[in-house]
């Protein structure tokens, strides 16, 4: 193996400009005065590959406010806020792109909170929640609260 590649290697794939940098500049110990590398490494060559791009729009967007509403539990926060909260839930609408978040001392408080929101909107605009998409948190995948949303024609997603 050449001895360029081998410092390649040593520094993590480390590109050979920046190797010849820290040569010129005598900053390693022992590492060679390193000139011009034809050759491509192929580790190099898979870990900088990119995946596509997220689309720029989405294949579904809601029509109306409370059509499809996202929630997302997070935490623990630390410090906890002054009255011991350390999880906040974040619901937004996605037509208007609102948003509404909740301090919850536990991540059990989450489908209580998600019932006193679903309650306060549907009162405040006159609509109904039709579909709530989370992720598959244990918060949100209890028995209980799925079958709350099911009496209450809340679809969900996950």
């Amino acid at each position: 193996m050449d001895i360029a590649w081998r410092w390649h290697e040593r520094y993590g794939h480390l590109n050979f400009q920046s190797l010849r940098k820290l040569g010129r500049g005598e900053m390693v110990k022992g590492l060679p005065m390193i000139d011009r590398v034809d050759q491509v490494c192929e580790d190099c060559v898979l870990a900088k590959q990119r995946r596509t791009a997220f689309p720029q729009a989405s294949k579904f967007r809601a029509q109306e406010e409370l059509e499809l509403v996202h929630g997302e539990l997070c935490g623990p926060i630390s410090p906890p806020t002054p009255a011991g909260n350390l999880y906040f839930l974040l619901l937004v609408d996605d037509m208007s792109r609102f948003m509404w978040l909740t301090l919850l001392r536990s991540k059990a408080d989450a489908p209580a909170a998600i019932m006193n929101f679903q309650a306060r909107v549907e009162r405040e605009t006159g609509k109904k929640l039709k579909v709530l998409r989370t992720d598959n948190g244990g918060e949100f995948m209890s028995v209980q609260f799925g079958e709350y949303c099911a009496g209450e024609g809340i679809q969900r997603h996950h």
